[in-house]
């Protein structure tokens, strides 16, 4: 009997600190692009060991045995299978979940940012109001002080003409 090829774990290459943005969205970029590979590596395997077992079971004459090592190697690469897409889904969920945080935390930056602007645009369209409306008062003062004045100037000069007449 030939030997079996063996199965092979799929490899789970341990992450490094990364000390920026763009190197950790590089390293989560290559940790799937691991998985996928690792992936497709499998199904390489599985091929080559349905030709093996094919081989063996016309070859063989304990065909018993060849079909209970192949339900065996069958069950560990499903097994095997199943936990690399359950540990890729649990990857892509936290790669999901950490940019769903990135945009809540943005949302909540812009939605601050926008509070700011608004009681500031209040604060000077107030503060305008108030300059208006002192200005306007102060030219009703001016207005009225040189009402009286100019009143107060032509009282005199009517006065002066008065008394300038009857002299």
């Amino acid at each position: 009997m030939e030997t079996m090829p063996s199965f092979s774990p799929l490899s789970v290459p341990q992450p490094q600190e990364a000390s920026t943005y763009d190197e950790l969205s590089m390293q989560q970029s290559l940790l799937f692009s691991d998985s996928l590979k690792d992936l497709k590596n499998l199904r390489a395997q599985l091929y080559s060991a349905a030709e093996y077992f094919e081989l063996s079971y016309t070859n063989d004459d304990q065909k018993q045995i060849v079909v209970e090592t192949l339900k065996d190697y069958a069950i560990k690469a499903l097994v095997n299978t199943v936990d690399h897409l359950g540990s890729m889904t649990y990857k892509v969920n936290g790669l999901l979940d950490e940019k769903v945080e990135e945009v809540s935390g943005t949302e909540l930056r812009v939605s601050c940012i926008e509070q700011v602007l608004f009681k500031t645009a209040s604060f000077l369209i107030s503060q305008s109001d108030f300059h208006r409306k002192r200005e306007t008062k102060l030219l009703l003062i001016l207005d009225l002080q040189y009402s009286h004045a100019s009143l107060g100037v032509l009282h005199e000069v009517g006065s002066a003409m008065e008394s300038s007449s009857s002299s």
